[in-house]
């Protein structure tokens, strides 16, 4: 029975003449041996990349409409839908995600998330967020005591967090110090979990190892890294048809989970994150720019920078609120909103610098 994975990827970008779409297709037909590895692949036509064209255009001009139509500066809007086909006649399993991308006043914003839904679900997923922050310009100075205000990290903010400490973890020094760390407690009762890129209905990578989720941080306390293969965590390989070679997944998927916390009435809430500004960096800390207000006084916003190590930043969550959302950009992350100690609190630990760019 041919196994077939579709690739449709899209781009739409606003222009004086109306708007340019541009939609590539990528069908190929997956074979494989006993025990479930990949061995070669072939290109193929059908009637299955037509649909997925559709899908995609859809997606992005009902995206560029509804955000376009309530933020200016809106840049460009870029899609993809992925498709896992067991049979050619048989259910489709897979994943969408959406990037847009618009210039603010508090600089260059990217919109993201990702699914299992419609293309229609995706756009319902950013549209209906709270955007009315991006589309007044930042003021110069921030409210007076805001320093002394707990920070709330929405679920793109709280994503670059998320993303950081996993990848603190997954790599090569970061696996030796979470096997010598193995089983202490070094958070609050936070779960990190790296889920498989493969859709539900799927048990193996391919390179045939069993795809199974794996937590990289369980209530607080360092698991034991996973094994590798070949280079790719167990689980996680992905053939490459112009490569012809397995290797790991473009994007990492990532789960937080933890206890539950009240919004603070008078918190400073961290909304989006400002792009086009290096985040991660050689030492292990992050850097990010955020557009940020006071939940009481909601338009006022300002911009905050967070610097510091992202798994020491976690060390100060208090809990999570709000929805959970999936927030797609270099990881796919499913989170809620952080519910962090103040600013003066996360530089008197010595954990993080806080500051305002004016």
């Amino acid at each position: 029975m041919p196994e077939l994975r579709l690739r449709a990827s899209g781009l739409l970008a606003p222009t004086s003449a109306g708007p340019r779409l541009t939609v590539s297709l990528d069908l190929v037909r997956l074979r494989r041996d006993a025990s479930g590895r990949v061995l070669g692949s072939e290109r193929v036509s059908g009637s299955a990349a037509d649909a997925a064209a559709k899908n995609v255009a859809l997606l992005l001009t009902e995206a560029t409409a509804r955000i376009g139509g309530a933020l200016d500066g809106l840049q460009s809007a870029v899609a993809t839908i992925h498709e896992w086909r067991a049979g050619a006649d048989l259910p489709v399993s897979g994943r969408s995600d959406l990037l847009v991308r618009v210039e603010t006043a508090g600089g260059p914003v990217v919109l993201g998330t990702a699914g299992h839904g419609t293309p229609l679900d995706l756009v319902s997923a950013v549209a209906r967020q709270d955007l009315a922050v991006l589309a007044h310009p930042p003021a110069a100075e921030p409210p007076a005591g805001w320093r002394d205000r707990p920070l709330i990290l929405r679920p793109a903010p709280a994503a670059v967090l998320v993303a950081g400490t996993a990848f603190s973890l997954s790599s090569r020094k970061g696996r030796r110090s979470a096997a010598q760390l193995a089983g202490r407690r070094v958070l609050p009762a936070l779960t990190i979990r790296d889920l498989p890129v493969v859709p539900s209905g799927y048990d193996r990578d391919d390179l045939g190892e069993p795809a199974q989720a794996s937590t990289l941080v369980d209530a607080g306390r360092i698991c034991p890294p996973g094994r590798w293969r070949d280079g790719v965590p167990l689980g996680r390989a992905v053939w490459d048809h112009d490569t012809a070679a397995c290797g790991p997944p473009p994007i990492v998927r990532l789960e937080l989970d933890g206890p539950d916390a009240a919004t603070p009435p008078n918190a400073i809430e961290l909304q989006w994150c400002v792009e086009g500004l290096q985040r991660y960096h050689s030492d292990g800390t992050i850097r990010v720019h955020c557009v940020a207000r006071p939940v009481d006084r909601p338009e006022e916003s300002f911009v905050v920078v967070l610097h510091g190590k992202p798994i020491h930043l976690l060390r100060h969550t208090r809990g999570l609120t709000g929805p959970r959302s999936a927030v797609y950009g270099d990881s796919d992350i499913t989170t809620r909103s952080l519910v962090l100690a103040s600013a003066a609190e996360l530089e008197g630990a010595g954990h993080a610098v806080v500051t305002v760019n004016s």
